[in-house]
């Protein structure tokens, strides 16, 4: 997914997230989602992993970016 999301998009879900980032902070903000299954390969992505985990999109934003993606 990360090869599909450009710059502008990531900067739009959150300022300074690259797209990998994005994705995974997209996904972890779903309501009523309980478990996200990641793997990281170093521990400095592990941390990466878990710091955006713990700061997920209000809901009034992830909505407006399901809203910019519908729009295709």
């Amino acid at each position: 997914m990360p090869g599909l999301v450009t710059t502008e998009l990531a900067e739009f879900i959150r300022p300074g997230a690259s797209p990998g980032t994005a994705c995974l902070l997209a996904a972890a903000s779903c309501p009523s989602l309980d478990v996200v299954l990641l793997s990281a390969g170093t521990a400095h992505h592990w941390a990466a992993a878990k710091a955006t985990t713990a700061a997920p999109l209000d809901p009034g934003h992830l909505r407006k970016v399901t809203d910019v993606l519908a729009q295709g």
